[in-house]
């Protein structure tokens, strides 16, 4: 039986990709067995961070105007 990976392991499996040498290019296209290995997670969060990062983001700015 398998386990749809947790969304902290998600998260924390993307930090570490920013912060490791290899980078977040290695997480998203690095061979799956070896970023698997390389981060010590099971190959299903390294799909679903890759699933998380290709996610569209949307950002919402608010901008204020001043009447004199």
């Amino acid at each position: 039986m398998t386990q749809e990976p947790k969304q902290n392991e998600i998260l924390s499996l993307i930090d570490r990709a920013k912060s490791h040498d290899l980078g977040v290019e290695f997480l998203t296209n690095g061979a799956l067995d070896a970023v698997a290995m390389t981060f010590g997670v099971h190959a299903f969060v390294v799909d679903a961070a890759r699933d998380e990062l290709a996610r569209p983001s949307v950002t919402i700015e608010k901008q204020e105007t001043l009447r004199v």
